[in-house]
């Protein structure tokens, strides 16, 4: 969680903290405040990464997915309550939800070698299909059905609440008879392995096709696998064209019959043979019963509540969010946007250092359809052939709501004008190769050959040099859209997937670069790099079992890469494994001396009571690479404890300096103050904490005793 210091405002929306950041867009925890000062619910406001406004089809499927999804008024789906927009760029405000994705909690589950017990799975997902149901039998304004079609419907997308609410979400990809889909027509989209045979054939998908999805679910759920497996994506997409599987209870004999035949039916190649709507396949899960028993909602949230806690990172991070809302009394005072009136700022500033009980919370109803349709229909107008008239400004001191539709769409066209001239006019793969190596900053770099991707004459050395320009520029988006287009022309190419692998890591998308770091392993089962990936996106997670499997992995494939070893031995210290730590990081030192590796076995050496060794370490790795910032902090430790105070102060402010975001060597330092009883000493580290960290100090200067 990101708090934002400063209360940052979006229409009438006071936004607080960002919570997330995705690949396309980034949510913050926000609340509404309307004209009176009166304070509104806490919501979740989503807005699209700035540079990702000119791109037309990610902004047709924002708006797609909230102009869809207001069209749903049930309790098993999210709650979208306005859609606007401020200085061109649109934005969804929506229903704030506390908790867990379905495919969290299975995840969660496996960790422990377990499945979800059935009758939770079952309940979330009849609760799901509910909500689901509800889509499909949406209508517009006019009283016409919408046909709707979710396209995604997967564990990722069904979300549940710490209080046993169920709530589909992402209408993202969702299309309908009247608006059409928020993606190109002929794409595939969703995740395959839910993909239904008529999807993956490019032929006419309805509703049917989410009933098959929520049967793959099904099934996952008492199989403990997927209906359709393969050595490839290929494979796997072939099999789900054929409609062939292995039936469940091969797997479990002891498997209710009755369930079974609720899932092959809505497995069935042939949509006619699947059930027809929603409500009759949830019928027909409810009828089962015995083992099969619906939990109850209050079981459901008992145990979101036992596999996921208070103390879990997320909810943590929600939590803290709504901490730092100004609203909450005794709290200080928002900045309020300048654009504000003064009769609404000084309302807002009152109620926010009110001492009596909490400001009260209006409810803030759904936003109609027919509204949401038609700020999404203005925000996604074309630009009219004739000059527009000039956009009157807002009344002075007022707050205007009304999209800005030039704003969006002339983005629009000067983005595909830049496409035009880097990439048209029949500019060849070489030549924009040679401009991109030639461009001053990475931005423009991106820009040039993101219009590579559409260069019919790359080849994949160019491809290939392509992608090493945009990983070293961090030009995760287009490094994602140049993997694209490599793999459609080469999807046997391993770097083309480790390109996809290492743009979908840093754009968060966990499961798509797992998926291709599978496709490479199983093209070239000796090639090191997809287990380097790997490890970087375990570490990247937090997941440091998952870093240290795939570290090792990779040194038994590479036992004399350097790096790769010494990561071996960083997850081994940090899993407190010294020993076997200590022999990797010293084989590292005997084939050459890497500071890295000397910081982290001299780490080692101090907690196996070995001090001198550890310092002679420590002191070498500092001289060799003195912006590393571990051998400064860990040689801080070791010299306090070889009775050196002031030296170890010295080293503590030295990391400090180098530590960024890294709140080690500062705590170190406090508790260091702490011991030797050095006031002026301890009230500067104390206040260093509160400079630097802000919204932690408190935490942080607790944590700082005997």
């Amino acid at each position: 969680m990101e708090n934002l210091g400063n209360p940052l405002w979006i229409g009438q929306y006071r936004l607080t903290s960002r919570i997330a950041t995705g690949g396309m867009a980034e949510v913050y925890v926000g609340r509404h405040i309307d004209e009176s000062g009166l304070f509104g619910p806490m919501v979740a406001v989503k807005k699209l990464l700035p540079h990702l406004v000119k791109d037309s089809s990610i902004v047709r499927m924002f708006l797609n997915e909230a102009r869809i999804t207001a069209q749903i008024n049930h309790p098993n789906v999210v709650r979208i309550h306005e859609l606007g927009q401020v200085n061109g760029e649109p934005f969804i405000a929506m229903e704030l939800l506390e908790g867990r994705t379905f495919a969290d909690l299975r995840a969660k589950a496996a960790e422990d070698g377990k499945r979800v017990p059935l009758p939770i799975a079952l309940r979330i997902l009849w609760e799901a299909c509910r909500g689901l149901g509800a889509a499909h039998e949406a209508k517009d304004d006019e009283g016409q059905p919408l046909a709707l079609v979710h396209r995604d419907f997967t564990p990722d997308n069904v979300h549940v609440g710490v209080s046993g609410d169920i709530k589909v979400i992402d209408f993202g990809i969702a299309k309908t008879a009247n608006w059409g889909a928020g993606t190109e027509p002929g794409t595939l989209k969703g995740k395959f392995f839910y993909m239904s045979p008529e999807m993956i054939l490019a032929r006419p998908v309805d509703h049917r096709a989410d009933i098959f999805a929520a049967g793959v679910m099904l099934y996952e759920q008492m199989c403990g696998r997927r209906p359709f497996t393969g050595n490839s994506v290929d494979e796997v997409v072939m099999k789900i064209a054929e409609g062939k599987l292995v039936p469940p209870s091969q797997f479990d004999p002891s498997l209710p019959r009755a369930l079974e035949a609720v899932c092959l039916t809505a497995l069935n190649k042939n949509p006619a043979s699947r059930f027809q709507s929603m409500g009759s396949f949830i019928d027909a899960m409810e009828m089962v019963g015995g083992e099969a028993q619906l939990a109850s909602t209050e079981e459901v949230a008992d145990y979101v509540g036992r596999i996921f806690p208070s103390s879990d990172q997320r909810r943590e991070t929600l939590r803290r969010a709504r901490e730092v809302d100004p609203s909450i009394p005794g709290v200080k005072a928002p900045e309020v946007a300048p654009d504000v009136s003064p009769e609404l700022a000084d309302t807002a500033v009152t109620r926010a250092r009110a001492d009596a009980a909490p400001a009260p919370e209006l409810e803030q109803p759904s936003a109609s359809s027919a509204g949401i349709a038609q700020a999404a229909d203005r925000l996604a107008a074309p630009l009219p052939a004739v000059a527009p008239a000039p956009v009157a400004a807002p009344p002075a001191g007022k707050r205007s709501n009304t999209p800005v539709v030039l704003a969006v769409v002339g983005l629009l066209v000067v983005g595909a004008a830049a496409a035009v001239i880097l990439g048209g006019g029949g500019v060849s793969a070489p030549e924009l190769l040679t401009r991109a190596e030639q461009a001053t900053s990475a931005d423009e770099q991106g820009r040039i050959l993101s219009a590579l991707t559409k260069a019919s004459d790359a080849s994949d050395e160019q491809l290939q040099r392509a992608g090493e320009l945009l990983v070293k520029g961090k030009q995760w988006a287009v490094a994602d859209e140049l993997a694209d287009a490599w793999l459609v022309r080469s999807p046997k190419n391993v770097d083309a997937h480790l390109l996809k692998a290492r743009a979908a890591m840093n754009l968060r998308k966990g499961k798509r670069a797992e998926t291709e770091l599978a496709e490479a392993s199983a093209l070239a089962p000796d090639d090191v790099r997809p287990d380097v990936v790997m490890a970087e996106l375990r570490e990247l997670q937090g997941d440091a079992p998952g870093a240290l499997e795939a570290w090792t992995k990779a040194a038994k494939k590479s036992p004399n890469d350097v790096r790769v070893l010494t990561r071996q031995g960083y997850w081994l210290s940090q899993s407190a494994r010294l020993d076997d730590a200590a022999t990797v990081l010293g084989q590292v030192l005997k084939k050459q001396f890497d500071a890295e590796a000397a910081a982290e076995l001299g780490f080692v050496k101090f907690r196996k009571d070995q001090p001198d060794e550890a310092l002679k370490l420590l002191s070498r790795a500092v001289k060799e690479k003195p912006d590393l910032m571990v051998a400064h902090y860990y040689r801080g430790a070791v010299l306090y404890v070889k009775g050196d105070a002031k030296a170890a102060r010295a080293a503590y402010l030295e990391a400090d300096a180098l530590a960024g975001t890294d709140t080690r060597p500062l705590v170190a330092l406090c508790e260091l103050e702490v011991h030797e009883k050095t006031t002026a000493e301890l009230e500067d580290a104390k206040k260093r904490l509160r400079e630097r960290f802000p919204a932690e100090a408190d935490k942080l200067i607790a944590g700082c005793a005997p």
